[in-house]
């Protein structure tokens, strides 16, 4: 298992970029947080009194977890010895208990954080500037995202039982959607569309051929007050582990796809963000729609990890495969990324 070439890279790839993890509308009040498992470590990102803090969900006394749950809103206190978090300072239960031991040096371990517009990023040594990351196309296009986003709607999770470059190669190719989602995403039609490519990041955009689907959608815009979305479905790759989805900008699903301690397993989680409304009044209007896009995604994904699973982590490599469709364009844009770092 050592030997496999996404184990080997996997490492490099979580330490030296940049991964996006949250919606400033998911960390809006003091005390919340989300959690992320990412290998062998947990991140734990919060709101400390209006500062955004990443660090690796360990009490630096005795190891203790602070936090079980997804997200939440509560204290940092570990439950074992009652250490605490707060103010960007580790506040030590017992203090003068401590001799000859530094204890005034006791810190969390902590993690690079970053805004960018909405959405927060954390990375441990990132390689590049979180600008440079992300490159100018697709950082204008986040910004845009960003500030077109309400709330968050729907948090899914679980692991899917494959490798993860199996599961994040699925999500980027529609090569087998007509197979695996035909009664879901292909219902959309979705036509073959256009590839772009940003450095390591891509972005599919597809129009939807369904036009009855399509009208139905097109006539929900009235409702939204969104920034010039893409008038289709749109994929975007953020390397090496994130995408982002949307169907006419009404609503964005983000998808991780983080490294396991195994390569039998890959640590998913998705979230569904609802989009501004144009009238505070239209918000119950559409709340429906946004609880239907939920439970489709939902299936979606559950689709994907029936298939991944059936894939052996021992067929994945850097190279590209023998056979080759057009629409594995950024399949092959994520191997020759990914093959960087397989020296």
């Amino acid at each position: 298992m050592s030997n496999l070439e996404s184990t080997k890279i996997s490492d490099d790839l979580i330490r030296s970029y940049w991964h996006p993890v949250a919606h400033t509308s998911e960390l809006e009040n003091d005390r919340d947080f989300i959690r992320f498992d990412i290998k062998g470590f947990e991140v734990l990102v919060i709101n400390d009194k209006g500062n955004y803090v990443a660090f690796d969900n360990l009490c630096p006394h005795r190891g203790a977890r602070f936090f079980t749950e997804d997200y939440g809103n509560k204290i940092v206190k570990c439950l074992y010895h009652g250490w605490s978090y707060s103010r960007g300072k580790v506040n030590v239960a017992g203090l003068k208990t401590f001799q000859g031991c530094n204890i005034e040096h006791a810190a969390l371990n902590e993690f690079k954080v970053e805004a960018f517009g909405e959405f927060i990023f954390f990375a441990i040594e990132p390689k590049v500037t979180l600008q440079e990351q992300l490159g100018a196309e697709v950082s204008s296009l986040l910004l845009k995202i960003g500030s077109d986003i309400e709330e968050r709607a729907d948090f899914n999770r679980y692991s899917f039982e494959c490798d993860w470059p199996i599961a994040l190669e699925n999500a980027l190719e529609p090569y087998h959607i007509p197979l695996i989602h035909s009664d879901t995403l292909a219902t959309l039609e979705l036509g073959v569309g256009e590839n772009e490519f940003y450095g390591e990041n891509s972005i599919w955009y597809a129009p939807v051929q369904n036009e009855k689907v399509a009208k139905r959608l097109k006539s929900l815009n009235r409702f939204y007050s969104t920034t010039d979305p893409f008038q289709g479905y749109m994929s975007i790759f953020l390397f090496p582990f994130s995408m982002i989805s949307s169907t006419f900008g009404y609503s964005y699903s983000v998808q991780h796809f983080f490294p396991a301690p195994t390569t039998d397993t890959a640590f998913f989680t998705s979230r569904l963000y609802s989009a501004k409304n144009s009238e505070p009044r239209y918000k119950d209007m559409t709340s429906g729609f946004v609880q239907s896009s939920a439970e489709v995604n939902r299936k979606i994904f559950d689709e994907d990890h029936q298939i991944c699973k059936r894939i052996s982590s021992t067929t994945w490599s850097t190279s590209p495969p023998r056979f080759t469709s057009t629409l594995e364009q950024k399949l092959l844009h994520f191997r020759r990324s990914c093959a960087k770092w397989n020296t």
